[in-house]
């Protein structure tokens, strides 16, 4: 093999690895989406203690916590929009 020839090799190998590469970070994306659970919002309250809210497939959590425990504090309701709220909403430009 000529010096061209080893250019043209590395080359092809270059173009394969970035293909290989962008189908594996594809796939790691779909399989992040994936993942049931979420930590949506957390709120530190010192001393090693935070609430946070937790998300499972369609529902949501209030959970509590301190330094060597956890709590479950509520299960969280889909807000509910009235016509009272909805238009409260608009007001305040939401």
């Amino acid at each position: 093999m000529n010096r061209a020839s080893y250019g043209s090799l590395w080359a092809e190998v270059g173009r394969r690895f970035a293909g290989l590469a962008t189908r594996a970070h594809r796939a790691l994306a779909r399989h992040r989406s994936a993942h049931r659970l979420r930590l949506s919002e957390t709120l530190s309250l010192g001393e090693k203690r935070f609430l946070a809210v937790v998300q499972f497939q369609q529902q949501e959590f209030l959970v509590g916590g301190t330094g060597n425990s956890i709590a479950l504090l509520a299960r969280l309701d889909a807000p509910k929009v009235t016509p009272d709220s909805q238009e409260g909403m608009q007001k305040a430009g939401f």
